[in-house]
């Protein structure tokens, strides 16, 4: 692709961004439900634990179901924002502390739902919204059991007590041998219960469930504030196949953007995956959560590496739920945090993300303004994504290797004094020590060949709601680096090998390993490379200036919520 034809489908791209989502909403949303969602809805909105819910109704004098926070005109735009304040406010009056991320929403719209339980937008069915259905780990382990015979069908989804009676019918009271090893969760110790039926199912339905075990699901997930209720319209029952975003290949893409985010970023990503193996230890699974939730806890990015923040040796503890609602989200605390990392000397932001952060993070004062940095460093992000893949098409394979931290494989790492303070890794010196196998060359060839795959994936994945930035100014800087790394001879530093190589959907790991050894280490690179990146850099600098003059842009601002609650 010419670099002209680049720029012009940049542009194109980001004229279709600003289109209105609105009448994509509303065909959605006027698609005939089944009857029984229909009364759901009247019911709900009549119901005393939703009164005052803002904006309840169309001009049409139809439920106004749904609020989406993509509205820019019109006057329900700002729906979002009202419904947002109600459940906060919903969440004060029944004693739910309105913490950072969305685990307060999840557990706002349950204990507020008058019923617990919520038929399907799609088929109609009606499930419990508590977490009460087995899921496909405890499904796998009652398989195992030694006495499995696959006669026994096990409907998915299927609510715990139903199965647990089915089983009982099935094996009889050996099956009282086995709960506790099927139930059991890391969080969840399960006792020592008499071998009868009612004694289990009691306890189930009053402890087990409450306690939102890892081996069961809930019938629906929770929707705050963009739907009436605070729940998806799909249950579990459909949602895979009606919602595009939660089908398997999109879920699986999920996981194929994060490869990308990680292998493109800067920091010692050995040292940060070593960590992270050790977390999984049972000793700091026992940590609790930095919102005081159960465990197991999980390591998170204080800056998110999908905006481009480092992937460095430092995590804080949330547990999944937590880490889940958190995603890509910035807060005032994570901002805090990174600005004071930075003042001892930390390296935080990534080579592509740093001149925004640069410019932006001491305009974060409040829960908003962070929030608003994070939609900021998301777009460009992409755009960062998008050029790399244009440098891609160019050829310059080992250039953009050199991007990928490959010499932190050169060493193994040691953590002095690991502990936890205040939810967060600490230690007190890390420990490097060289290798002499050739396990550091196979680490290399394999996150030359992963990083590659991911960006190509990345790219694949089509429409995104997504702003790409560019301009004469940055195409100017992005045509020099070219100019400079075309002078480069195709055979040097093994770029030849590697482009023929990455372009097989499977290469060969030997004589990928022997490719990787031809690339620059930074202490090796040559001039050609350092002045391709300093006009990259200038490009970079080119967009986040024009993504920070974007500050006040009503496609990343919103209003603050504290202040009218």
């Amino acid at each position: 692709m010419s670099t002209r034809r680049f720029s012009r489908a940049l542009v194109v791209n980001r004229n279709l961004q600003f289109l209105n989502n609105d009448l994509m909403v509303m065909a959605k949303e006027t698609k005939k439900h089944p009857k029984a969602f229909i009364e759901y809805m009247k019911f709900i909105v009549m119901h005393d634990n939703f009164k005052d819910m803002p904006d309840a109704y169309c001009n049409s004098g139809d439920v106004q179901w749904a609020t989406p926070s993509n509205r820019s005109s019109g006057k329900f735009k700002d729906s979002h924002r009202k419904r947002e304040i109600w459940w906060q406010k919903k969440a004060m009056q029944l004693g739910i502390e309105v913490d950072e991320g969305n685990a307060w929403k999840n557990r706002t719209a349950k204990v507020n739902h008058p019923t617990k339980m919520k038929p399907c937008v799609i088929c109609g069915k009606i499930m419990d919204l508590r977490y009460s259905y087995a899921n496909k780990n405890l499904i796998r382990r009652i398989q195992n059991l030694s006495y499995f015979d696959k006669s026994f069908t096990i409907e998915y989804p299927e609510h715990i007590l139903s199965l647990i009676k089915r089983l009982f019918e099935m094996y009889g009271n050996r099956i009282f041998e086995d709960l506790p090893a099927l139930l059991k969760t890391s969080s969840i110790e399960t006792p020592l219960l008499e071998p009868n039926l009612e004694t289990w199912l009691d306890w189930i339905g009053k402890k087990y469930i409450p306690a939102e075990p890892s081996m069961l699901s809930p019938g629906a997930m929770s929707n705050v504030p963009d739907r009436f209720d605070g729940f998806h319209n799909y249950n579990i029952c459909c949602r895979s196949k009606a919602d595009k975003g939660r089908s398997k290949e999109n879920l699986q893409s999920y996981n194929t953007d994060r490869r990308a985010f990680e292998y493109w970023v800067d920091g010692d990503w050995v040292a940060a995956d070593t960590l992270m193996g050790l977390i999984r230890n049972k000793k700091f699974q026992e940590e609790p959560c930095l919102n005081g939730h159960r465990g197991p806890c999980t390591a998170d990015h204080i800056g998110p590496i999908s905006l481009g923040f480092s992937h460095r040796p430092e995590f804080q503890f949330l547990c999944r739920e937590c880490n889940s609602a958190k995603n890509n989200r910035m807060f005032l605390s994570d901002v805090v945090h990174l600005r004071n990392a930075e003042y001892i000397g930390d390296t935080v932001a990534s080579w592509y993300c740093k001149a925004l952060w640069d410019l932006r993070k001491d305009y974060v004062v409040d829960e908003e303004t962070a929030h608003r940095l994070g939609k900021l460093l998301r777009d460009n992000r992409h755009t960062m994504m998008t050029m790399l893949n244009l440098i891609v098409s160019r050829g310059h394979f080992t250039f953009l290797s050199t991007l990928l931290g490959l010499s932190y494989a050169d060493y193994d790492v040691y953590f002095d004094n690991l502990r936890i303070e205040a939810h967060i890794t600490r230690f007190d010196r890390l420990l490097k020590k060289r290798r002499v196998t050739k396990y550091a060359t196979e680490q290399k060839a394999r996150r030359v060949r992963v990083a590659f795959q991911a960006l190509s994936d990345y790219t694949d994945k089509g429409k995104r709601n997504a702003l790409v930035i560019s301009s004469d100014a940055v195409m100017r800087k992005i045509d020099n680096a070219f100019e400079i790394l075309d002078q480069v001879p195709p055979t040097l530093y093994g770029n030849s090998e590697l482009a023929f190589l990455l372009s097989k959907g499977n290469p060969s790991e030997e004589k990928l390993r022997l490719a990787v050894k031809l690339i620059p280490g930074p202490t090796d690179e040559p001039k050609n490379y350092i002045d391709a990146k300093l006009q990259i850099k200038d490009a970079v600098a080119i967009i986040a200036k024009k993504f920070s003059d974007m500050w006040t842009d009503d496609r990343y601002i919103r209003p603050s919520f504290t202040d009218d609650i």
